[in-house]
């Protein structure tokens, strides 16, 4: 603050003058008097501008600690910026102190210990005003030691101050005395005092007026500040409160009603009614926290619940410091923190780790059953990158390469190294292609491990992009060595097996001309016999020559059995559009005379076009409709209903099929003699027969035949017999179209 110069005015100099000239000894008495009295009036002065500047001094410091002390407390980086103001003004306080103290060494020895304390105190805050340091160390013994170091340099410092406080007191009264003489002096002075008062009154009036602009640029700079607060309690959901501890009189901010979900000053604040909002569960611990307020003057940070009058709940967290003011008033200054959204995302955060945790432990389990599956598998993960030309292997892929995991560094020039050479370009070219194609299709190739073998390796990939949007290619390799060396047998065997099947052929056929031939020439020679020598034969000769007939006949069917058997099982089949109803008609043609004769009834649906061999068909319908007819009952008409539709896998429990696959379902039933259900699976093996060559004529292949054409086109055929009441046979075609 700068001191204070009393200057003479122009109209004071003339005046003096014409008076100096008229009554040279009042005149002179009367301007030693006001010279006195000027010097009298500064040194007031200036002992009031020290105690306020002292008084300022500490105001700065306590801001300085209100801002330090409220962002420990909040972990509000805004509390910094009036820390780091006050100890600014600190500054420029002390160099006012200097100046105004220049001429009193004791007042600049105070002042320079003063500023020793001060220092050491700021040395304190400043070592947690970094906000990324206070929040380890704020529990920490060394700041419990330093935060109780710094309150005593606090007293320290007021206690400092208030002694150069009573030294400038003591200054105050003898200057004070001295004025007062000087005021009292004789009446003759009383023209010329007067006159100085005028002029003192005019310089007062002109000083109090500069003064009044500056109190009023001070109060809207606090106005400003307020408002300020004001937004900063709204932005960051706090309200501030004062209690004091001697009347028992609280105060709210209006941010502070607010939080509390009313309008601000919509109702008294008095403890009473702030307990009124506190939730049930939490009153003893906010009853609690305002008794120590009381005993220990001090609200260290405590949290409790409030319930708003919409019913919400809500997380508050309080926190206060002694504030002693000039009249010995005891109040508490506080901030409450609304931090629902903070325990809300507290508990989010938690919930997020836990099931971090979960799925890391699945990853690690996962993990786990991959390197087993690899082995298990015999195949190996990569990971490749596209700029780096880098792998990144699974451990088993570097068993299958021969290697013990992560004993090399693998990249695309060192696995180049281990491909066997003819290989090399084909490996190379997938790579390459897989730049523009991001995938590289199955490919095979030979692989030369460690311990120089040759493995066949079988590798496919694709390419994606992380989260970084890094491109790269992850891909799957398996030693299929093994199965090259199966499936190398296994050519050789089917070569054989074709070759066989070749050979199987040709034998049929010679088979049955050759055995045709001579069975043609003994039927040729009985039907001689039966027409020039029957009468002369005994009747034991006439028994066998039948005996020889009737074999000769089932001989030529069974030859012609195993040539349509032969048939149905040739590889050769070529599936077409088969309309069944002309099978079905071709068939019922074909039996035409042995249904006439036993005056069958057929009955049967419309059938739909399938996919499937026409022949094969013709020989199923015309098979089942000849063994109906075959094991019909005597003295009762045989009837025979073929019954056709397209059903789905799933709803026909007997396919066992969970499945949306069509099926064509032809159901053949008759009125014969059926059979016991135990035998159903035995009526399709080949040669099997339930009744005896006298009963009933057959071969025991024509239900093996049917079962054989089924399978041919990827059906089921299914049967069921109840002797005496006939039997039914159905059959299960897919449905390709």
């Amino acid at each position: 603050m700068r001191e204070n110069k009393f200057k003479t005015s122009k109209v004071h100099k003339i005046i003096f003058t014409i008076s100096l000239f008229v009554v040279l000894f009042v005149g002179a008495v009367t301007y030693k008097h006001i010279e006195n009295l000027s010097q009298s009036s500064k040194l007031v002065v200036h002992t009031y501008e020290v105690n306020l500047e002292l008084e300022q001094l500490f105001s700065y410091i306590k801001d300085s600690e209100n801002g330090m002390r409220g962002f420990l407390i909040t972990r509000d980086e805004n509390y910094l910026n009036p820390y780091y103001t006050a100890n600014s003004n600190i500054n420029e306080s002390f160099a006012k102190l200097k100046k105004l103290t220049k001429d009193n060494k004791q007042q600049q020895q105070n002042l320079n210990e003063l500023y020793e304390i001060i220092k050491k105190r700021l040395d304190y805050n400043g070592e947690y005003s970094d906000p990324d340091l206070s929040r380890n160390i704020v529990n920490t013994k060394e700041f419990k030691k330093n935060f109780n170091e710094s309150s005593r340099l606090l007293v320290a410092i007021r206690n400092k101050i208030n002694q150069m406080t009573e030294i400038e007191d003591t200054f105050l009264i003898k200057r004070n005395s001295i004025y007062n003489e000087q005021i009292n002096l004789t009446p003759i002075l009383t023209l010329s005092i007067l006159l100085v008062t005028i002029l003192l009154i005019v310089y007062a009036y002109y000083k109090t007026n500069n003064d009044l602009e500056k109190l009023k640029e001070a109060n809207n700079t606090l106005n400003k500040a307020f408002f300020l607060n004001s937004q900063a309690e709204i932005l960051s959901s706090f309200g501030t409160w004062e209690w004091d501890l001697v009347t028992h009189v609280t105060k709210y901010s209006e941010n502070f009603y607010r939080i509390l979900g009313y309008e601000p000053y919509s109702f008294p604040s008095t403890n009473d009614n702030f307990l009124t909002f506190v939730h049930p569960e939490d009153k003893e611990i906010v009853l609690g926290i305002m008794d120590r307020v009381v005993r220990e003057e001090n609200l260290p940070p405590s949290t409790f619940r409030i319930i708003r009058p919409d019913g919400e709940i809500r997380y508050f967290r309080a926190t206060g410091k002694l504030f002693l003011e000039k009249l010995k008033h005891k109040t508490v200054l506080g901030v409450t923190h609304d931090i629902t959204d903070e325990i809300n995302n507290n508990k989010l955060l938690e919930e997020n780790i836990q099931s971090l945790e979960k799925l890391n432990n699945e990853l690690i389990i996962f993990d786990e059953s991959s390197r087993q599956a690899e082995i298990l598998g015999n195949y190996g993960s990569w990971i490749f990158n596209f700029e780096t030309n880098e792998f990144i292997y699974s451990e088993n892929k570097y068993r299958l390469m021969g290697f013990e995991p992560k004993s090399f560094q693998p990249t695309l020039e060192n696995l180049m190294d281990h491909i066997y050479e003819d290989d090399r370009e084909l490996v190379q070219e997938a790579f390459e292609n897989a730049n523009t194609t991001g995938e590289i299709p199955a490919l095979n190739y030979r692989v030369v491990r460690k311990d120089k073998e040759i493995r066949h390796f079988k590798t496919v990939a694709k390419s994606f992009t992380d989260l970084s949007g890094l491109e790269s290619m992850i891909g799957t390799t398996q030693d299929v060595t093994e199965d090259y060396h199966k499936n190398e047998l296994l050519e050789e065997r089917n070569y054989e097996l074709e070759q066989n099947i070749k050979e199987l052929s040709e034998f049929n056929h010679v088979a049955s001309h050759d055995l045709q031939e001579p069975l043609r020439k003994i039927q040729t020679f009985i039907s001689r016999i039966n027409d020039k020598e029957k009468e002369n034969l005994t009747d034991f000769g006439k028994d066998y020559l039948i005996r020889i007939e009737k074999a000769s006949s089932r001989m030529r069917i069974l030859i012609n059995d195993l040539l349509q058997y032969s048939r149905t099982n040739r590889g050769d089949n070529v599936f077409t559009q088969v309309d069944l109803n002309e099978v079905l008609a071709n068939s019922i043609l074909e039996l035409s005379q042995n249904i006439e004769d036993k005056k069958a009834i057929i009955k049967y649906d419309s059938f739909d076009v399938i996919e499937g061999v026409e022949f094969q068909m013709q020989q199923l319908f015309t098979n089942l409709i000849s063994n109906s007819l075959k094991y019909s009952k005597e003295d009762v008409v045989p009837e025979i209903v073929i019954k056709y539709k397209k059903v789905k896998a799933k709803n026909e429990p007997i396919l066992k099929e969970d499945s949306h696959e069509v099926y064509h379902k032809i159901k053949f039933t008759d009125n014969g003699i059926g059979f016991e259900q135990e035998n159903a699976e035995k009526i399709f093996l080949l040669f099997n027969r339930l009744h005896g060559k006298t009963e009933y004529q057959g071969t025991g292949v024509g239900l093996a035949i049917c079962k054989k054409i089924v399978e041919n086109h990827n059906g089921y055929i299914f049967a069921k017999g109840v002797p005496g009441k006939g039997a039914t046979f159905t059959i299960y075609i897919p449905k390709y179209i």
